[in-house]
């Protein structure tokens, strides 16, 4: 079995990877250092990404993918195949635009960019620039990736309800940390002195040099912790969550279904199937959507779209996932070790030229279909001559019937004369 993370379906975790190689153009657009630029990305993600929770809470998914993912600026930047100078300029171009529709507020990209600006030492005209610019970038993304998946609105509403569990505090607690504290309920002052010694050296470290931010979390695979201010700002209220804690409770129905249980993909040795893999205070619906999502998700960032470089020639193909990946179709295991995997046998079909009885059909038919043909032609033969006859009788009738009789009459002259005396008389 192939098992995926659950961050493949966070739209932190996805943006936060997808635009690392941004961080160089952004801080030249934004007159910002490298680690002004690549802070001031991360806090803008969480501020995007907050907007857009806070925007679909409110107009639900086809209102986001018509009014947000189907802009006219995302249509012109998908039309970009890299990241460069000229894909800069027209991102520059919709960036207030973009930034307008998410926060629905300019006065909110304000407060963002002068929030952003104290953390950093920057002005907020400089993190403006960054954030508005990341605003169409992140559009651009998530529609190419909602489009790749196939998403209806539905799915795309289930899709956002999933994602504060992967900016929750619990997500990025320390698991080390967690596990003290669990397990030593007795010593619970010292768990409690471990932890503020912790916070305290954090803190002393960011205040005297700020590259242990950068090189602790801003360059690892995991995003930093979410600043829960960024839900104040754009007026999200996130709704209660349980997340599952066993993975195989939540996908149990599922396995069992399609006749994929713990037990026979021991034996059995499937590896055909994906599934999540199991993430403290991440619990995931296994459902195909979801699954297939995460794999383009996955496949999409090994591309690395976003890298600085020309644009080429012929553009990159969506990416496509297996089929056998997401259901129980497609089975690549010949050697199933239960019962129920074994495959039925059917016997083997005879060729059609070799079967009998249709021969015998296909012999009657086409004899049946050459006499019917031969005496249609015989009676169409006899009906012509027929038809000659009669035309012809009724041609002699008519020409008969034209005919005048003519008769000569003598008279003699002298019983002429006697009745002129007669009639005169």
């Amino acid at each position: 079995m192939t098992t995926i993370s659950p961050t493949r379906v966070s739209m932190y975790d996805f943006l936060y990877q997808d635009t690392k190689p941004l961080v160089s153009l952004l801080a030249d657009a934004a007159a910002l250092s490298l680690p002004q630029a690549r802070l001031a990305m991360d806090a803008s993600l969480q501020a995007i990404i907050s907007a857009l929770l806070a925007y679909q809470q409110r107009h639900q998914g086809q209102a986001l993918s018509k009014k947000l993912f189907g802009r006219s600026a995302v249509k012109e930047m998908r039309q970009y195949n890299s990241m460069n100078f000229a894909t800069l300029n027209t991102t520059l171009y919709h960036r207030h635009d973009a930034a307008d529709a998410i926060f629905h507020d300019n006065a909110r990209v304000s407060k963002a960019s002068e929030y952003i600006a104290a953390q950093i030492d920057a002005t907020a005209p400089q993190v403006q620039i960054l954030l508005t610019t990341l605003c169409v970038i992140v559009l651009r993304e998530l529609a190419i990736l909602v489009e790749y998946s196939q998403l209806d609105h539905d799915e795309v509403n289930k899709w956002f309800a999933l994602q504060p569990q992967f900016l929750s505090k619990a997500r990025f607690a320390i698991p080390v940390l967690n596990l003290a504290v669990n397990e030593s309920a007795d010593h619970s002052d010292e768990a409690q002195i471990i932890l503020s010694a912790v916070e305290a050296v954090k803190i002393e470290s960011v205040a005297s040099d700020e590259r242990y931010l950068l090189i602790a979390e801003q360059l690892t695979d995991n995003p930093p912790a979410f600043d829960p201010y960024w839900y104040e700002l754009t007026a999200f209220i996130p709704e209660q969550f349980e997340p599952v804690k066993d993975m195989q409770l939540a996908t149990g129905n599922y396995l069992k279904a399609i006749g994929r249980s713990a037990e026979n993909i021991q034996q059995g040795k499937h590896n055909d199937l994906l599934m999540f893999a199991p993430m403290t205070a991440i619990g995931l619906p296994h459902q195909r959507w979801l699954v297939q999502l995460a794999k383009i998700s996955e496949i999409y960032l090994q591309r690395n779209r976003l890298r600085i470089t020309s644009e080429p020639i012929n553009p990159p193909k969506p990416p496509l996932v297996s089929s056998g990946l997401l259901s129980s179709n497609s089975n690549n295991d010949n050697t199933p070790s239960t019962l129920s995997e074994k495959p039925i046998e059917y016997e083997a079909s005879v060729p059609l030229w070799k079967n009998p009885v249709i021969l015998l059909i296909i012999l009657v038919i086409g004899g049946l279909g050459i006499l019917a043909t031969i005496k249609y032609q015989t009676q169409k033969a006899n009906g012509v001559v027929l038809a000659t006859n009669e035309v012809l009788a009724q041609d002699s009738e008519t020409e008969e019937r034209k005919q005048q009789d003519v008769a000569i009459v003598m008279v003699d002259d002298d019983i002429a004369a006697d009745d002129k005396k007669s009639k005169a008389e």
